[in-house]
């Protein structure tokens, strides 16, 4: 089974975890075992690092998506309607190879749609 498959399991959540103890930023249990699997904690530093200095910090619900491309991980952050906010790319990561990688920001909480 893919990590995209697994993570098809998660609705809602009982936890939320501090990842960076001084940010106001949690993650849910989906987003967790995502992090744990992939090695990418790195990701969601970032998002919360990304939220706080960029043209980020006004909004309330951002949309994150994660694709590997062969010149490495791009992370495009898009409001809930599609239009781009900001894009990122870093050149390597142990992101899985299983296509796209979503995840949502809602009220300081990075989560998985279907945690929503």
């Amino acid at each position: 089974m893919t990590l995209k498959e697994e993570l098809k399991q998660f609705y809602g959540t009982e936890n939320y975890y501090k990842v960076i103890p001084f940010a106001p930023y949690v993650i849910t249990d989906g987003v967790k075992y995502f992090v744990d699997k992939a090695s990418a904690y790195w990701l969601v530093t970032d998002i919360m690092c990304n939220k706080q200095s960029k043209d980020l910090k006004d909004e309330d619900f951002i949309v994150i998506k994660t694709t590997k491309t062969d010149k490495g991980v791009v992370v495009n952050y898009e409001d809930g309607n599609k239009n781009k906010l900001y894009k990122e790319t870093y050149p390597y990561s142990k992101l899985p190879d299983d296509g796209e990688f979503t995840l949502w920001m809602e009220n300081n909480v990075i989560l998985l749609p279907s945690e929503h």
